[in-house]
């Protein structure tokens, strides 16, 4: 988690909003990383954990099935689904997202090839919550992301 939010904070200073991931192997190597790059790429798709799944590719075998993806932020509707076909048997986060996580809306697959991960919430919080109140301070100007940022703080207002 350490590491996603050392990440997390890296992207502040790309004006890109606190959101961070990196996925695992079960033995704890990190074979891919990512955080949001909405600003960058004007790409409403382009979440840590998409960027984490295209950068970590071809470094774990099509088959595997015991990823972990650890993230900053409980992961949407979109990327949870991606971390179901993508192998990942444990998710965790720091930071709830009440309005559109994932974690709560999400059934698990029927399909054999597919699996629901482990869902693990609330590790890191605080720091994860004083990354988005850096980002209120250090982009004034920054409209874009600054409705859902502090939308997201005040659904999490306590602490978990």
């Amino acid at each position: 988690m350490r590491e996603a939010l050392d990440l997390a904070a890296q992207a502040i200073k790309l004006g890109e909003a606190p959101i961070a991931c990196v996925i695992a192997l079960p033995d704890g190597k990190v074979v891919g990383w990512g955080w949001n790059e909405l600003v960058a790429k004007r790409d409403r798709t382009a979440h840590a954990e998409m960027s984490a799944f295209r950068d970590a590719a071809g470094r774990y075998p099509l088959d595997t099935e015991d990823l972990i993806l650890v993230c900053t932020l409980e992961p949407c509707i979109m990327c949870l689904g991606a971390a179901i076909l993508s192998g990942v048997s444990t998710v965790i986060y720091a930071m709830r997202a009440p309005a559109d996580g994932g974690t709560d809306r999400v059934r698990a697959p029927e399909s054999a090839e597919s699996q629901f991960p482990e869902i693990i919430g609330n590790i890191e919080t605080k720091r994860a919550r004083d990354l988005f109140d850096a980002w209120l301070q250090q982009h004034p100007e920054q409209d874009s992301q600054r409705e859902y940022i502090e939308q997201l703080l005040s659904l999490n207002k306590d602490g978990a």
